[in-house]
């Protein structure tokens, strides 16, 4: 009766969290298909009276949302590959190179993550910008390459497989470079995959940095083009909305098919001392 009682009481507290991280997404979609109006007038209604896709038809007809789209679609993929070409090669060497200084230096590494990115706004911004990058989709893809979080899970994985694999590939006449791409990379898949999809996220959601490195409307990432909609179009809520739907769209879909890879990645990859 009383394991009962806590199972109640745990299932309660389940659908209690899961409203409460659900209501705010639908609050945006529910708010989207409502019109201006009806969106700032003082007698609230939670369900628009009259649903409507004006908001979608304005938001792809009034401004450059597609290119928007295209645009953090190029960072974020190239993110995503770049981030994993830097990160692999650093978290081997950390986990199965023996060095002077490794834990040293893998601890500056990872020190980084300390490091809060406004810090570097400055800095990072006229550096770009003595290189005449800035405005451009490589600004915005550079400061988002080699993370230490990924570091950190790769590092890990990759200290959890048998120093003998190496050790017979050595005998075998394989070099590092081989044994890396060969046998580790492909046994790392789950390591390599939660890395490459944290990257994918960091770089779509990421809005300070594009915001400040781009000027160019044509050249804004998605949620940098969708704050503006406050300034261009006069803080219409419901439009905002409507391109917060369309930019979480893309992610969603992410989400959904790396969903089991992301549980498993994270599972596997764990967290050792």
């Amino acid at each position: 009766m009383r394991n009962m009682k806590r199972e109640v009481i745990f299932r309660i507290l389940e659908v209690l969290i899961i409203a409460i991280w659900i209501f705010p997404l639908a609050w945006m979609v529910i708010t989207s298909l409502k019109f201006e109006n009806e969106v700032v007038t003082r007698s609230f209604t939670f369900l628009p009276q009259n649903p409507t896709l004006h908001n979608y038809q304005e938001a792809f007809g009034s401004t450059y949302i597609l290119q928007w789209l295209l645009n953090s679609l190029i960072i974020s993929a190239v993110t995503m590959a770049g981030t994993f070409v830097l990160d692999a090669p650093i978290a081997y060497a950390f986990a199965k190179i023996r060095f002077p200084g490794r834990n040293i230096l893998f601890w500056i590494v990872m020190a980084g993550m300390m490091v809060p990115f406004q810090v570097l706004i400055v800095p990072l911004y006229l550096q770009f910008n003595s290189y005449g990058i800035i405005n451009t989709l490589t600004a915005a893809i550079l400061p988002r390459l080699a993370m230490p979080i990924g570091i950190f899970i790769l590092r890990q994985f990759y200290e959890g497989i048998p120093d003998a694999l190496e050790e017979a590939a050595f005998i075998d006449g394989a070099g590092r470079l081989r044994t890396f791409v060969q046998i580790i990379m492909p046994l790392g898949k789950a390591a390599a995959t939660t890395v490459i999809i944290l990257a994918f996220i960091n770089a779509w959601n990421d809005f300070l940095w594009p915001l400040i490195a781009i000027s160019d409307s044509v050249n804004y990432t998605i949620t940098v083009g969708i704050a503006n909609f406050q300034g261009t179009h006069g803080t219409e809520y419901a439009m905002i909305m409507a391109g917060a739907v369309i930019a979480s769209l893309p992610e969603l879909v992410f989400f959904l098919i790396f969903r089991r890879k992301i549980i498993d990645g994270i599972a596997m990859t764990g967290i050792k001392g």
